[in-house]
């Protein structure tokens, strides 16, 4: 890899000169600001982003914190925030939390260190604001800037990017009850997300809004695994429990209980309809097709992007999801 030293032999300046050239400040002679820019366009030189804002103080990369790196939706949103960051100069360093507050803290309290440019969470995990929150608004005034993705911080000043969960799911489960799919069991992560808690509560009051009464027993908190969706359907059918319809709280989980329901010899949608969230790509693919919950990761890194880059000021950002009707439902 070419690097200033290079720059400087084949121009015949010093590695000082060449740095005064790349970034306009200082005095330098016509003559040895030429030789280096000949030997940079010769050498094919590409100067070092992150190293340069470091020694600035404030470097160009963008700390994306996703809450879990093997779940689909991480990913995809990751490559959109990418691309979303390099439109507008800025690198992406991507950071698994792993569902642990404690690295959120470990990496919060690096980030003036790193020289980081803003930060990103995107997490379901509830972040504990009474420790969390101060190291956020002291990156704020340190001049870096915050976003939230998927969880509502802008009553503590974080401008946030969240879908609208509740009535989506609610949305969702009146179709399956209007369907005559009753009564609906919900399957998906409660304890400790923000994200998932609001998706229950969507089922709660739709369920709840038909005139049903909420039944514990059809109620399953699980991890967003397709192995745990497989699971938690399997023991509820060898259980005996009666139920027309899934809500999950994610796609991995909806394709979890697709097979649990087929590996038990019931047909979906026939005897068991199943909706998912998130519109994994995928889903569209599977047998039967797996009606779903719209995502927009292009939609949330745009406006991600645009708050990064002061263009865009708002505290807070819904963006409503749509239900994707497919075979499964």
């Amino acid at each position: 890899m070419t690097t200033v030293l290079d720059v400087a032999r084949r121009a015949g300046v010093s590695s000082a000169t060449v740095s005064r050239v790349l970034s306009g400040k200082g005095n330098v002679g016509e003559e040895a600001r030429r030789r280096v820019l000949d030997a940079v366009r010769e050498l094919d030189f590409q100067p070092n982003r992150m190293a340069q804002g470091l020694r600035r103080g404030r470097g160009n990369a963008v700390g994306l914190l996703v809450g879990d790196i093997e779940q689909n939706v991480y990913s995809a949103l990751t490559k959109h925030v990418q691309t979303a960051l390099g439109e507008i100069g800025l690198d992406l360093m991507l950071y698994n939390l792993d569902h642990s507050a404690e690295r959120l803290r470990t990496m919060l309290e690096a980030a003036p260190a790193m020289g980081l440019r803003g930060v990103a969470l995107a997490t379901t995990d509830i972040i504990p604001m009474a420790t969390i929150g101060p190291l956020l608004r002291g990156l704020q005034a340190g001049g870096m800037s915050v976003v939230s993705i998927g969880q509502r911080l802008h009553k503590d000043g974080i401008p946030s990017i969240v879908y609208e969960e509740r009535a989506a799911a609610r949305r969702a489960v009146a179709y399956l009850l209007e369907g005559g799919r009753s009564p609906v069991a919900y399957l998906g992560r409660l304890t400790g997300s923000a994200v998932g808690t609001d998706r229950y509560r969507g089922y709660a009051a739709a369920v709840t809004g038909a005139g049903q009464a909420l039944r514990r027993e059809l109620v399953w908190d699980v991890a967003y695994r397709f192995a745990a969706g497989y699971e938690a359907t399997s023991r509820a059918l060898d259980a005996g429990l009666d139920f027309r319809a899934i809500q999950c709280g994610s796609d991995e989980l909806a394709l979890g209980a697709l097979a649990a329901i087929r590996d038990r010899g019931r047909a979906v949608p026939d005897d068991i309809a199943v909706i998912g969230f998130g519109n994994l790509d995928w889903g569209g693919h599977v047998r039967p097709a797996l009606t779903t919950l719209s995502v927009h990761p292009a939609t949330v890194a745009g406006h991600m992007a645009r708050m990064l880059a002061g263009d865009e000021t708002k505290l807070l950002t819904v963006i409503p999801r749509t239900l994707v009707r497919r075979g499964s439902a």
